[in-house]
């Protein structure tokens, strides 16, 4: 029975992959966004972070000053210092959350000594929004670089355009998955993008956000559950984004943090072989305590039912975080975070 239920649910998530693999957080899209310019622009190239027009101010304003951070901290390029930022801006009339032309901005780069102005934009889409960021040179104009990506709605989008977020939605009648989250943190972007993953037994509800956790701000993979009785039931959240995929082929094992209420939940990878050709752990936490998990592929070990076969990493087709029937029903709760594959 289980086997058959998994089945349904995997073919629900196939067609949603492409979403997944594009729609990240703001904070991811700024990172990733980091890591292109870097690749584009020339080392140690005095660079400033100009405007970026939008209807929403505050979000304008986020994203230049976090943008500024990430580039600080990946070092490559030199930030220019924007100080005299505010003078030439009321000397020229323009916002940093409008529409600045390149010549505008071209005048501001000398006025600043900088080398390259980076800009951009970002608009709403239906219930997401595109990003598209870019880098002119302040001599010639040319366009250095320029990326598109498409930002996620989330709690914090919401705080910084006035917008409402309900989270995820959660079906408990239903196999059907609920919204996909992105994935969550500068170091895990790019890695995996989850789904829920229930049997129509049980609820569950994901979502990915900014939390305090142990004195330091981290995005953090919240997983709520809420099991029914009996062996056969199980909820989580599962991922098989295809870039994600291919890291763990091609590491040894993974490590991550968790944050939970004392309860045990299973940790896993589905193979290519059959459908019940999979490899797990029990991962136990502490009640309100952060408890570090490093999972070697060498300690999967295979469940009762499943098929026998020898691990085999390159027929990695996905990976679960579950709580399983044999653990306890009733409500539980994880925190995910420091996610890393080594």
């Amino acid at each position: 029975m289980k086997k058959r239920m998994f089945l349904c649910i995997f073919a629900c998530f196939l067609p949603m992959f492409a979403f997944t693999q594009t729609a990240v957080t703001i904070d991811a899209a700024l990172n990733n966004s980091t890591s292109y310019l870097s690749g584009r622009i020339p080392a140690k190239t005095k660079v400033v972070v100009l405007n970026f027009s939008s209807n929403w101010p505050q979000l304008s304003e986020y994203i230049i000053e976090e943008l500024i951070g990430y580039i600080v901290n990946e070092g490559s390029l030199t930030v220019v210092d924007r100080q005299n930022l505010e003078t030439i801006r009321k000397e020229m009339d323009f916002q940093l959350s409008g529409e600045v032309s390149d010549e505008t901005a071209q005048s501001i780069g000398k006025k600043l000594g900088a080398q390259t102005i980076i800009s951009g934009a970002i608009t709403a889409i239906g219930n997401a929004y595109r990003l598209r960021i870019r880098a002119i040179s302040v001599e010639t104009a040319q366009i250095l670089g320029m990326q598109n990506v498409d930002v996620a709605q989330d709690s914090r989008l919401a705080a910084l355009t006035g917008t409402a977020y309900a989270g995820p939605a959660t079906n408990a009648s239903s196999p059907r998955p609920a919204a996909p989250a992105a994935s969550p943190g500068s170091s895990n972007a790019g890695y995996a993008a989850w789904q829920l993953n229930f049997d129509p037994q049980s609820s569950a509800q994901l979502n990915s956000n900014r939390e305090y956790i142990d004195g330091q701000e981290r995005e953090v993979w919240t997983l709520n559950v809420n099991l029914a009785k009996g062996d056969g039931v199980w909820a989580g959240m599962f991922s098989s984004n295809e870039t994600f995929i291919q890291k763990l082929k091609a590491g040894s094992g993974v490590r991550y943090k968790v944050l939970g209420d004392g309860k045990s939940w299973t940790f896993g990878f589905r193979m290519s072989d059959t459908e019940s050709n999979y490899h797990r752990i029990t991962v136990s936490t502490r009640n309100g305590k952060t408890v570090e998990v490093d999972v070697p592929y060498s300690k999967l070990k295979q469940p009762e039912w499943g098929k026998k076969a020898a691990f085999n990493k390159s027929r990695i087709t996905g990976m679960n975080l579950e709580k399983m029937g044999a653990n306890g029903s009733g409500p539980s709760t994880i925190k995910i975070f420091d996610f890393e594959v080594y």
